[in-house]
């Protein structure tokens, strides 16, 4: 059998169990395409979260099309200058993220901003600079061009014979996914960095929540229960890494500010945190496993 095209007015169609997986799935990528178009132009006027928002939606983006990869013909080729625009946003993202958490530390014990440490200035004013150095990248020519290869592989499509499968098909690959989640967080058992292992973690139930968002429109209350609990996992889990990096800001300071007692208290309220973050992922993992045996 041929490879069949997807329809051109296959978007504004009701996705059902019965919608080809293909269909479904471009639909997805495609809404998302228009998505980091609308990020990037926020980005470029520098609004809050914008950083994160284009990566995070560069990250749907390539998780949904190299997973389901399998439904098409042809799949737009990966790009180097991608993967450092990730990067460059990764330290954007990463600063500004570090700042509200820090802002909203202060809150809970009660700061007025003349109260802030010196420090937090400076972590202003690295992110504003982070910002700047990285809208360059966003706004070279390769990203129009590479957006624009995304596009023109959603408006022509060629489905092979899984992506013409009904979605509900997509059922034994969310599966798959769903064991890969599970059989990553049962390694920190015996992790020796149980950090990383917990990040390793972390990036499984991206891609999973991810994956499970695509196909989920098809796929009624079944693929609903799949991203709420995959989504929560991966949120408690980068709560985690951020109180990580809040954490190594922290202590990597020069010796005056560290010990200064306020950033002293600053560092152990992130210990405990982590502490307690930790069995929250522990929590809702085994919940996950035992709703899925």
């Amino acid at each position: 059998m041929s490879p069949s095209a997807a329809p051109a007015d296959a978007g504004p169609e009701p996705m059902t169990a019965s919608t080809r997986a293909g269909t479904v799935v471009i639909t997805y990528i495609s809404d998302h395409v228009d998505a980091l178009n609308r990020a990037i132009a926020a980005f470029e006027r520098q609004a809050p979260g914008s950083a994160g928002a284009v990566r995070v939606t560069i990250h749907r983006l390539r998780t949904v099309i190299r997973g389901y990869s399998h439904l098409f013909t042809k799949t737009p080729p990966r790009s180097q200058e991608l993967d450092h625009l990730l990067e460059a946003l990764k330290r954007t993202e990463d600063l500004e993220r570090l700042r509200v958490h820090f802002s909203d530390r202060f809150d809970q014990l009660g700061l007025v901003t003349p109260e802030y440490p010196k420090w937090y200035g400076a972590l202003e004013d690295e992110m504003r600079e982070s910002y700047l150095d990285t809208e360059g990248v966003a706004s070279q020519t390769w990203v129009a061009v590479l957006l624009e290869q995304v596009r023109l592989f959603t408006e022509h499509a060629q489905f092979t014979r899984d992506g013409d499968k009904p979605a509900s098909s997509l059922m034994g690959f969310l599966s798959q996914t769903k064991n890969h989640l599970l059989e990553t967080y049962g390694k920190l058992s015996y992790a020796t960095d149980l950090v990383l292992a917990r990040d390793e973690t972390r990036i499984a139930a991206r891609e999973a929540h991810y994956l499970a968002e695509a196909a989920a429109p098809a796929l009624g209350a079944t693929g609903a229960e799949i991203v709420s609990r995959v989504a929560d996992l991966e949120h408690l889990l980068d709560r985690y890494r951020q109180a990580v990096i809040a954490r190594n800001w922290l202590t990597r300071l020069p010796g005056a500010d560290r010990a200064d007692r306020l950033t002293a208290s600053l560092a152990e309220l992130e210990k405990q945190h982590l502490h307690q973050l930790g069995e929250d992922i522990d929590r809702a993992a085994s919940d996950m496993a035992e709703r899925w045996k």
